[in-house]
């Protein structure tokens, strides 16, 4: 992909459109400022007291750990009153799942005597999830995940590999809005997947670089992690504020582990603390205080959740305007999976001669996949977009 983004800068074609990378952009194609994140800025600025000395503890402030633990499981969540989810900030989601890899390849106990420890990620996943955990020494491997026959979630063969694993085996879930294939399982598949987990002891390892830009609220798009916390299923969660607050190169996330009782969780943190160390000697700060400053104020709290929502709401804005394009253009094939999919990428379906034909005719630049970034799409650019991929799918289909 970085080849192409390459390619798409020296492109000088007027109607070049990228749509290579998960960032989110106004219906003009600008980058968007959240007005809260814009107001948290504002007082940490006109804050006298303001320094950029470091953080206190390797693991980030307790009010950003405390926060984002009430966000991402609940305010009022068991097992955060029983002292249970051990946090530490980390650098986005990446630097999230490195630290949990590292913190797993040393103490997860089902890999004590194992040489070449795996993980299994579904077979359609973000491009980087391979080199983070080959990078911490674990092997990844490949379960089943889209059916490119009906461009949806094909639950029967993942269920079906998950089974079929060896027992405590660690698997990478995305909690919802799923980068590449815009495809989540359903509340009741979240559920049988639970138990799946709960039979065969395995690890579910989460990824939640999106949370609110599935069905625009917070806590609808994390109701899967959270059955899967509440249950008890063995859990590493990862979680970034880069998507949901625009925070993309302030690299702010954060790293949640289920610990069976207080005691370990105290033993957990004491080891978190050492990778951190390790890693980065102290976590960032301004990103964090962003945080801390919207989620610490009820009223730009709630006003913060209504910009995701609007995030949300125009990402399926743009999948409605792409279909009807795409099915007023009279294009070969069935374009509804657009906007059942959901969240900022989409798997249109497209075949490998397609995306050639659309970067190097057309310079419209998409995923060899045919994965495109929703939030690429414009006021500007949709109809030209339809137009391309209408015409390079008309180019290959049988007469």
């Amino acid at each position: 992909m970085f080849l192409q983004v390459e390619q798409f800068i020296e492109d000088k074609h007027p109607n070049k459109t990228n749509l290579l990378v998960g960032v989110y952009k106004t219906e003009d194609g600008k980058a968007y400022a959240q007005p809260t994140v814009k107001e948290a800025k504002a007082r940490i600025f006109a804050d006298e007291n303001w320094h950029h000395e470091y953080r206190p503890s390797a693991l980030g402030s307790n009010t950003y750990r405390d926060l984002s633990a009430k966000l991402l499981f609940g305010s009022d969540h068991r097992l955060l009153r029983e002292k249970r989810i051990v946090t530490t900030q980390t650098l986005g989601a990446s630097g999230g799942c490195h630290v949990g890899a590292v913190f797993l390849k040393n103490h997860y106990g089902p890999w004590k005597n194992t040489e070449s420890p795996e993980i299994f990620l579904p077979s359609d996943s973000w491009l980087n999830h391979p080199f983070v955990f080959e990078s911490a020494g674990i092997k990844p491997r490949f379960l089943p995940y889209f059916s490119s026959d009906k461009n949806a979630f094909d639950f029967e063969q993942f269920s079906d590999a998950l089974e079929s694993l060896p027992t405590h085996s660690v698997v990478l879930l995305q909690s919802g809005a799923h980068n590449p294939t815009g495809c989540d399982p359903s509340p009741a598949q979240w559920r049988e997947l639970a138990s799946i987990f709960l039979r065969r002891g395995h690890l579910a390892f989460v990824d939640a670089a999106y949370p609110g830009f599935a069905s625009g609220d917070i806590d609808t798009d994390l109701e899967g992690v959270r059955l899967f916390a509440e249950l008890e299923v063995p859990l590493v969660f990862v979680s970034t504020y880069g998507k949901c607050f625009g925070l993309y190169s302030e690299r702010v996330g954060v790293l949640s582990i289920l610990a069976p009782d207080e005691d370990v969780g105290k033993r957990i943190e004491s080891q978190l603390r050492l990778l951190a160390r390790a890693e980065s000697g102290a976590p960032p700060d301004f990103g964090s205080r962003l945080v801390e400053a919207v989620l610490s104020d009820q009223e730009l709290e709630q006003k913060w959740r209504q910009e995701v929502r609007g995030m949300a709401d125009g990402l399926k804005s743009r999948r409605h305007a792409l279909r009807n394009a795409l099915e007023e253009l009279k294009t070969p094939g069935d374009w509804q999976h657009i906007t059942n999919q959901n969240g900022m990428f989409s798997y249109l379906g497209l075949s490998e001669q397609q995306v050639n034909i659309l970067q190097t005719k057309y310079h419209v630049y998409v995923q060899d996949s045919g994965r495109i970034s929703i939030a690429g799409l414009n006021r500007f650019n949709i109809e030209y977009t339809a137009s391309s991929i209408s015409a390079a799918v008309k180019a290959t289909s049988p007469n």
